[in-house]
C-alpha cells in the first residue's frame, strides 16, 4: 500500500529547467511531496537544466554515495571565429585527460587552482546558420566548470565561451529517468485525489539503486549490532565481491536489505586468509 511513508526514504530525479537555483527546486519537491527533509546532489548552476537527484527524508544522509565522480553534459560553445570541424576537434583534444581549473568568481568554493578530468569532448554538430555555434557533448569529474572549460579552450583560439548547458548523466542517472516538477505535481494530485499512485511509483526510487559500489553480504544475527554502530568483523561477513582496500562498500543483509555503506578495511584477496579481525568501517548505517 502507497503511503506518505514512502517520501521519508526515495530519490527522485527532476529535469531541472534553466533559470531555476536548484536549492528552489530542492526547496519545492520538499514541499509538493510533505517530506521531512530534502537536498540534491551535484549542484547546478541557475542558467543550466538537466538531471538533478533529489533525495527524500533519511535517503538525504546518503547523497555523498548518490552522486558519483562523472556527470555528462551537451552543450554549445561559441567561437569568436568560424572554425573549421578538424580545428575543432584538435581544441577539444587538448582538453582531454587531467587539466586544471580555477572556479569562477561567482562560484562559492575558494579560488585556487584544481586538477579535473576530462574524460571526453565530442564534436556534435556545427551551426549552418551560425557556424561560430558548436554543439558538443563531455564526460568530466564532478566540480569541473564547463563554462571555464570553454574559456579555456578560447584562449587557444581568439576566444570561446558557453552559450547553453544541459546535464545529461550523473553517473549512471540518464536524463530518460528524469521528470519535470509539472510532471511530479500531476502525479500528486493523482494520487491523492484519484488513488491512482502508479504514476508517483514510477518517479520514487530507493537511494541503494544509485549506489554502486562492490557488495558485501553480512549475517542476519549481526544486523542488530551493526545497527547500533558496531563494525563488520570477520564472524559478520557472509560473502564479498572483489573488493580492493579503502575501496567504498555497499552493505546488504542475507534477506537482501540494503544495510549501509563503508570502506573495506582489507581487500577481497586478504578477507581469504583471515580468521578475525576488521573487513570493513562503517560510513554510513541505513538500516
Amino acid at each position: 500500500m502507497f503511503s506518505q511513508e514512502i517520501f521519508d526514504n526515495s530519490v527522485i530525479i527532476i529535469n531541472k529547467p534553466p533559470k531555476i537555483i536548484s536549492h528552489e527546486l530542492t526547496t519545492w519537491v520538499k514541499k509538493i511531496t510533505g517530506a521531512k527533509r530534502a537536498g540534491h546532489a551535484g549542484t547546478l548552476d541557475p542558467q543550466v537544466s538537466g538531471v538533478l537527484p533529489v533525495a527524500l527524508g533519511k535517503a538525504t544522509k546518503l547523497l555523498t554515495y548518490i552522486a558519483p565522480k562523472d556527470k555528462i553534459y551537451v552543450g554549445i560553445i561559441k567561437f569568436k571565429r568560424i572554425l573549421p570541424r578538424s580545428e575543432i576537434e584538435i581544441l577539444f583534444q587538448k582538453f582531454t585527460g587531467e587539466i586544471e581549473q580555477t572556479p569562477p568568481k561567482q562560484s562559492a568554493v575558494r579560488k585556487v587552482k584544481r586538477k579535473r578530468k576530462v574524460y571526453y569532448i565530442k564534436f556534435l554538430e556545427q551551426s549552418k546558420e551560425n557556424p561560430r555555434l558548436v554543439l558538443f557533448e563531455t564526460k568530466v569529474d564532478a566540480g569541473t566548470y564547463i563554462r571555464v572549460l570553454c574559456e579555456q579552450i578560447g584562449k587557444l583560439c581568439g576566444g570561446a565561451r558557453m552559450e547553453e548547458l544541459r546535464r545529461t548523466a550523473v553517473g549512471e542517472i540518464i536524463e530518460e529517468q528524469a521528470f519535470t516538477i509539472y510532471e511530479l505535481i500531476d502525479a500528486i494530485w493523482l494520487w491523492k485525489n484519484k488513488k491512482d499512485s502508479s504514476c508517483l511509483e514510477k518517479m520514487l526510487h530507493k537511494p541503494e539503486e544509485f549506489i554502486n559500489y562492490p557488495k558485501i553480504i553480512v549475517k542476519e544475527t549481526a544486523i542488530k549490532s551493526i545497527s547500533s554502530g558496531a563494525q563488520i568483523m570477520v564472524p559478520a561477513v557472509k560473502s564479498l565481491e572483489k573488493i580492493d582496500k579503502d575501496a567504498l562498500v555497499s552493505i546488504y543483509s542475507e534477506s537482501g536489505k540494503f544495510v549501509g555503506v563503508g570502506r573495506a578495511a582489507v581487500s577481497s584477496e586478504e578477507f581469504k586468509k583471515m580468521e578475525n579481525g576488521l573487513v570493513v568501517k562503517l560510513e554510513r548505517v541505513h538500516i
